[in-house]
């Protein structure tokens, strides 16, 4: 399959095998632990969600591409203020706040559709209003915690995994990708 500036192949590389899945494993959560001991000096625990978020999409849509970082975090902003809008708005403006919050969510949709604004409108920013969205987060969630998690969480995993490829590349002589 042949692919673009802004895809991704559909292409998957087969599974691993059981000890090599096992040390997969053991790797992500040596990242997971010392993102979340790091991170949990500067936001509350329940806005750590916004960096797990990321490194799923990042991983499991993006395919841990370093080139498609950028657009995730950008969509990802995209998502959470399009979700604090949601909450902000009809809180202070009543039924025209709603209205005002539903018409953005309705251009969003549209430019995601058209695909007209990928870099910043796309499935991250998606994935974002969609759980930021929901009523749970919404209540509890400090918006700007949520940021710093996701942006944090973009850049730690980017650098953790991009420095385990170095490694494996110079451990097990094979390339980087």
């Amino acid at each position: 399959m042949t692919t673009d500036s802004t895809t991704i192949s559909a292409e998957a590389a087969p599974p691993p095998g059981p000890a090599i899945g096992f040390g997969i494993l053991i790797v992500v959560l040596i990242g997971l632990i010392v993102w979340t001991v790091l991170m949990t000096r500067f936001v509350t625990p329940l806005s750590l969600f916004g960096g797990y978020l990321m490194l799923w999409y990042w991983a499991n849509i993006e395919q841990l591409a370093i080139r498609r970082l950028p657009a995730a975090l950008v969509g990802a902003m995209t998502g959470i203020a399009l979700a604090w809008i949601l909450v902000y708005a009809p809180a202070h403006y009543g039924t025209a706040g709603l209205i005002i919050g539903l018409l953005a969510l309705i251009v969003a949709l549209y430019l995601d559709i058209l695909k007209a604004v990928p870099f910043a409108i796309n499935a991250a920013t998606m994935l974002y209003v969609t759980v930021a969205a929901a009523p749970l987060i919404q209540l509890k969630v400090d918006w700007i915690e949520l940021i710093l998690a996701t942006i944090g969480g973009g850049l730690f995993f980017a650098g953790f995994v991009e420095s385990i490829k170095w490694l494996a590349g110079k451990v097990f002589g094979t390339p980087a990708s």
